[in-house]
């Protein structure tokens, strides 16, 4: 440390030092859709709902010392969804 030269000191949001310390911080970014606002598209939609709360729990078990990633099997409606979301941001990208 005698080495180290600090010019200046900030404070900085906390940040993973280690890929394993994103299991710490799982739970405040995933949200299983109890919380969704009322204006949110999918608040009154049951399946949606579900659908949201399985994949977030799925999220939520895995750990980065797991060995295999859990696979999830996207319905051809979500796959659709995404390619769409993808071409428009790709548009987006580009300007």
């Amino acid at each position: 440390t005698d080495k180290l030269l600090v010019l200046d000191e900030k404070e900085v949001h906390w940040f993973p030092r280690h890929i394993s310390e994103l299991d710490l911080i799982a739970n405040r970014t995933l949200d299983a859709g109890t919380d969704l606002e009322a204006d949110h598209p999918g608040f009154h939609d049951e399946e949606y709902r579900k659908r949201r709360a399985n994949l977030a729990e799925s999220a939520l078990n895995y750990r980065m010392h797991d060995t295999e990633i859990p696979k999830t099997e996207y319905t051809k409606d979500e796959v659709e969804t995404w390619g769409l979301v993808w071409d428009t941001m790709e548009d987006l990208w580009e300007k």
